[in-house]
């Protein structure tokens, strides 16, 4: 599916809610995001709503593409770095953009420019509190017909999508969830406001910003469970996704029991596992000859597939980590691509080797395939087309969110039980051998979860934030002309600093410490 929204004009949070609308141009080819017309200045039906709402799902755009240079699944090498035709000199890279990302600077926007997440992310918020703030009024389309159920299911919709927004400000810009402190971590603002309001919006705490996400997870479901809609795309909330997320949040909060109450329900109804035991290496290697060897097979993010539940943004890691070795300097980390055990396909599936010799110089770049027949081809003109979801709700990531908690919890059985469920789909059968409770203490089963996540979910948007979550490891990293990186054990810059933009117009905020 491919969809592209153009914005005219970005404001920032407080700017934005100032206006009543923000009116964008959008093309779609899913029937069911329409485009808004020009006219609506003010909704007042609920298909007026229904448009509005969809204008807060950044489905299409690349909001955070430094989220994968900030973790250690990314390769830097400078060696790699190709040289112009005939010049001798290096030639600018993607890679020069998100060097602040990668080398943990004060804040990433250093070396990239303005970060707009913030700004897109407060954007869908504003759009989610105006149907919740006024769809119960809206007049129906049809005389007679109240459609309650229309309504209370696209405000439960709401709820999922503001819940959405701020689990990804609060993680990116906020403090992690830790129960001992969470009432006095600073997160980011909450704001539930559709009009004009001369006022500061300060950080709120991370409690309050998770107990808001929480409410409405739990407000989303109730309503959509007994609203049902069918919307034919995944694109947009529903019961399942939305559960689906009430699984991450509660784990980020380190509430195991709701953790399995949830994705107790989600697996219930999909238990669905997408399945590559049966392929081989051949997808592993190509040249520039052999190229479409990386877009063979399917999307493993693919919104069509049976085990995604939700899909939002597109791929944060093109061009980042392009093939295309004049592209980026980036690579797949060897690290990252040494952890998969004898076997496990998903290396040659989300794993690719290219082989490219351009201007005199041979490069051999582990590469992200992950995506598959989204691969772009090696032109530039290609990254600006679409290339698949970064940003998901899937089975497996439900599962294992669920044998975590199971191990948290000191249910190693089940926690086992459920990554041989997921294992048994994604290592050929030749090598595959069901893990054994007696393998195990309690933490060397919660490690060995922690990497059962990185390598299923990897170049998702987890990392970096399961890296927050738990341990906050130091990291060391060598950049260009052997300049050192440090980041230590429980670093503060494992909070991302605001944007610049958003401090200058409202410094109530206030920046985080570094």
């Amino acid at each position: 599916m491919k969809i592209e929204k153009k914005m005219k004009n970005r404001y920032n949070i407080f700017q934005m809610l100032s206006m009543l609308l923000i009116i964008f141009g959008v093309v779609s080819c899913d029937d069911y995001l329409e485009e808004v017309p020009q006219n609506k200045m003010n909704p007042s039906t609920v298909t007026d709503y229904r448009e509005l709402l969809n204008y807060g799902y950044i489905t299409d755009e690349r909001i955070m593409p430094y989220i994968e240079a900030l973790g250690d699944d990314i390769g830097f090498f400078e060696d790699d770095k190709m040289f112009g035709y005939n010049s001798g000199a290096p030639r600018p890279d993607i890679s020069d953009d998100y060097m602040g990302a990668y080398m943990f600077d004060n804040s990433h926007e250093d070396t990239m420019g303005t970060d707009i997440a913030f700004s897109r992310l407060y954007e869908s918020i504003y759009y989610a509190n105006l149907v919740m703030s006024n769809i119960d009024n809206a007049l129906s389309v049809t005389i007679g017909d109240e459609m309650i159920d229309y309504k209370n299911n696209l405000k439960g919709e709401a709820h999922a999508l503001r819940a959405f927004s701020y689990f990804y400000l609060v993680n990116l810009y906020g403090q992690h969830y830790n129960p001992a402190t969470a009432s006095s971590d600073f997160g980011v603002p909450i704001t539930k406001s559709t009009s004009a309001e001369d006022k500061a919006y300060p950080r709120s705490t991370v409690k309050q910003v998770y107990d808001l996400i929480m409410s409405d997870l739990e407000s989303a479901v109730t309503l959509m469970e007994a609203n049902p809609i069918d919307k034919n795309t995944k694109v947009l909330f529903d019961v399942q996704s939305a559960t689906a997320l009430q699984s991450r949040v509660a784990l980020y909060m380190q509430d195991w029991d709701k953790t399995i109450e949830v994705a107790n329900k989600v697996l219930k109804t999909n238990n669905s596992i997408f399945d590559i035991s049966g392929l081989s290496d051949t997808y592993n290697e190509a040249t520039s000859i052999d190229f479409n060897t990386f877009r063979t097979g399917i999307d493993y993010l693919g919104v069509e597939n049976t085990n995604i539940l939700f899909g939002n943004g597109a791929t944060e890691n093109i061009p980042i980590l392009s093939i295309w070795p004049t592209v980026t300097t980036f690579s797949v980390s060897k690290e990252l691509a040494d952890s998969f055990e004898e076997g496990d396909v998903r290396r040659y599936y989300f794993i690719g080797t290219h082989n490219r010799t351009l201007w005199g110089r041979s490069v051999s770049k582990l590469s992200l395939v992950k995506n598959r027949e989204n691969t772009p081809l090696a032109t530039s003109a290609a990254y600006n087309s679409f290339q698949g979801y970064s940003r998901v709700l899937r089975v497996e990531e439900v599962l294992l969110n669920r044998a975590e908690a199971y191990a948290q919890n000191n249910q190693l059985q089940l926690a086992i039980n459920d990554l041989n469920t997921l294992r048994v789909k994604k290592i050929n059968p030749t090598f595959y051998n069901d893990l054994d409770l007696g393998s195990f203490t309690k933490e060397s089963l919660i490690e060995f979860i922690y990497n059962e996540r990185r390598k299923e979910l990897c170049f998702e948007g987890h990392r970096w934030f399961d890296l927050k979550r738990t341990t906050r490891p130091a990291m060391y990293r060598i950049g260009y002309d052997g300049r050192e990186a440090h980041l230590e054990k429980d670093d503060p810059r494992y909070v991302l600093q605001i944007p610049e933009s958003e401090l200058q117009v409202n410094p109530s905020i206030v920046a985080a410490p570094r």
